[in-house]
């Protein structure tokens, strides 16, 4: 698993999941891509963790009383891609587009996790850095095809 994938699975590891907004701003402060280019980036990435069955998506929907109830999203890949683009970038409020934990995604995080430890590394040493460790001083991915979903 490369750093990148590991990063983004570890945000989720939790099983309280992340707001899609967050990955943008660290990615966005290292890469200094235009937004469009971010967006299109971050798709990318959801595409294949969907893909994968890594992550889920989820967004806090209204309901008929108009109070914010949690909804898992539910579909083919495709259609949750398009359903999230619509969403992306609309508004910065928390739970506007989430990423969130599945079974599997937890599963090959916790793998990746325990390997790490038994090679003596700590598992955790760069995710807090919210992506820092991964990139170089001009926004690109260090480690060769760094800036794909690798697992």
């Amino acid at each position: 698993m490369n750093e990148l994938t590991y990063q983004l699975l570890a945000d989720v590891s939790d099983e309280t999941g992340v707001d899609i907004y967050g990955w943008h701003i660290g990615i966005a402060d290292r890469t200094r891509e235009p937004e469009a280019v971010v967006e299109v980036r971050i798709l990318g990435y959801l595409r294949e963790l969907l893909t994968a069955d890594l992550i889920g998506l989820g967004s806090i929907e209204a309901d008929e009383a108009g109070r914010g109830v949690w909804t898992n999203w539910h579909g083919d890949v495709d259609e949750l891609i398009q359903r999230a683009a619509v969403r992306y970038g609309t508004s910065d409020t928390v739970w506007n587009l989430f990423a969130t934990a599945t079974p599997r995604g937890v599963q090959v995080f916790e793998a990746e996790e325990a390997g790490r430890e038994a090679a003596g590394q700590d598992p955790w040493a760069h995710v807090d850095d919210r992506f820092g460790g991964i990139w170089d001083e001009d926004g690109n991915v260090i480690e060769p095809h760094g800036d794909e979903i690798v697992v």
